[in-house]
């Protein structure tokens, strides 16, 4: 039986068929920690508290344990429905983490268009990645089946596996063989905003090639 936290965490078996079916180099070898499940009969900030508390388990142990990422799984339609709901929803939970950051770093009262940005909570720096319902199937974020709205969250330490000593971004080289496996299977990124360097373009990726950045840190809250 999964738990709720960790490693076996029900959310990590949920996430099983996008890690399995996504085209990422070293999606079937990574480490995964589970969000505990979100309980949509409590309130935001109590599922919140919940879940920073976790992702403060996660980190601390996720340089010894060589995890390589925490998912956090959104259940229903009203996180991810659409591309609008899901900027609402990241903006939103990131806004949350970086407010009560334990380090109060507060990454997102940052300049978010910025070289040197990236969002970070409890010390260590953190690429975030989403996948979602509305994603069609020739999609690089196509949620493989999965009715929930899912958030990675990837500390940069992990990348140094498979980077230069002392790195911790993907090499160039990387990159591009993961760019060329998801054109290989029709689910090609689009290389405009691939090119372009702010990483907080990157957390979400618009529907359709050649569509503008999906500015999610301007929506309302």
């Amino acid at each position: 039986m999964a738990s709720e936290y960790g490693l076996t965490a029900l959310s990590v078996q949920n996430f099983e068929p996008i890690r399995s079916g996504t085209d990422c180099l070293y999606a079937m070898t990574s480490r995964l920690w589970g969000s505990p499940p979100y309980d949509e009969a409590k309130s935001f900030e109590e599922n919140m508290e919940q879940i920073m508390e976790d992702m403060c388990n996660f980190l601390d142990v996720a340089r010894e344990q060589r995890l390589d990422g925490y998912v956090l799984e959104l259940p229903g339609s009203g996180f991810g429905e659409n591309l609008g709901t899901l900027a609402y929803s990241l903006h939103r939970i990131l806004y949350c983490l970086s407010e009560h950051d334990p380090v109060g770093e507060h990454c997102l009262n940052q300049p978010v268009e910025d070289l040197a940005w990236s969002f970070a909570f409890g010390g260590d720096k953190i690429f975030v990645n989403t996948f979602a319902p509305f994603y069609p199937e020739g999609h690089s974020r196509y949620g493989f089946g999965s009715s929930s709205t899912w958030i990675m969250f990837q500390p940069r330490h992990s990348f140094g596996r498979v980077a230069k000593i002392g790195e911790t971004a993907l090499p160039p080289h990387i990159r591009l063989r993961i760019r060329e496996d998801h054109a290989s299977h029709n689910r090609a990124y689009d290389p405009k905003l691939s090119a372009i360097p702010y990483e907080a373009y990157r957390c979400i990726r618009p529907l359709c090639l050649g569509d503008s950045e999906v500015r999610w840190w301007e929506t309302t809250l």
